[in-house]
């Protein structure tokens, strides 16, 4: 896979999941009701769980395609490459025997001189795999958090600020909708109206189109590399300040 090809994928995927966003949005303005209204939840939380993921494993997908040695990628890689290791064992059906542990020493000893597509086996078909990138089917700030280092990005300040509005307004609804409940929670900012949901989806969106823009741009500038990642402080602060600068627009239009 070339940069251009990665592009097109992550821009792509992420081009049809919006569309259906807003053409639900759309419906549900034209006719406001509950089950419209509760079902932007749950498909905006889809698209946040599927992007995110599908968009995490073609970036490793991206890296592994160029055969990169691990003694040349940063150290984030070396720990996934470990946990394919640790997968490979633990699926042997002789996974306690001293031979396979001895075969995970030797891997392990020499795995900075292996490329990182020995042990990183990435399917981007596989929509069931959650061998490396594993949302927990519940894609919350935390787990988030946890695929971001695998990947070697930056848990943003920013991110950390919308913490609760994800997990409250996102989350707990969509699991309590997900779970057959009546009841969603509601309080001074948020009730199941089309404009608590309008913000919630410029919120979500805002942090998927950040995540996959600075993706695009560390793969563009290869920081993925140790001899590149002295890049990394300037871009992570860029999208620290762009993330910033998005909130506060929205803040802003949803007080109006």
């Amino acid at each position: 896979m070339q940069i251009k090809e990665f592009e097109d994928k992550v821009i792509n995927d992420w081009t049809w999941r919006k569309r259906e966003v807003s053409d639900l949005i759309l419906l549900a303005e034209r006719e406001e009701n509950a089950v419209l209204l509760k079902s932007i939840i749950l498909l905006l939380y889809a698209h946040w769980e599927g992007y995110i993921k599908k968009c995490a494993k073609t970036y490793l997908k991206y890296i592994c395609d160029h055969k990169h040695r691990l003694s040349d990628l940063t150290e984030n890689f070396k720990a996934a490459a470990l946990k394919g290791v640790s997968g490979e064992i633990i699926k042997s059906s002789n996974n306690l025997t001293l031979q396979n542990e001895i075969a995970f020493i030797q891997k392990f000893s020499k795995i900075e001189n292996h490329t990182i597509d020995v042990h990183l086996k990435i399917d981007l078909d596989n929509e069931k795999d959650k061998n490396i990138i594993n949302t927990q089917d519940n894609l919350n700030p935390k787990v988030f958090k946890n695929i971001l280092k695998i990947i070697g990005l930056e848990y943003k300040k920013q991110y950390e600020s919308k913490e609760v509005f994800i997990n409250t307004y996102l989350l707990s609804n969509r699991n309590s909708i997900g779970h057959g409940s009546k009841e969603l929670f509601n309080d001074d900012n948020f009730e199941l109206e089309i404009e608590s949901l309008k913000k919630l989806r410029d919120v979500t969106i805002v942090i998927i189109e950040n995540f996959r823009d600075e993706i695009i741009e560390f793969a563009r500038e290869k920081i993925f590399l140790k001899v590149n990642n002295k890049k990394s402080e300037a871009v992570i602060q860029q999208f620290e300040n762009r993330l910033k600068e998005e909130f506060d627009r929205i803040d802003n239009n949803y007080k109006q």
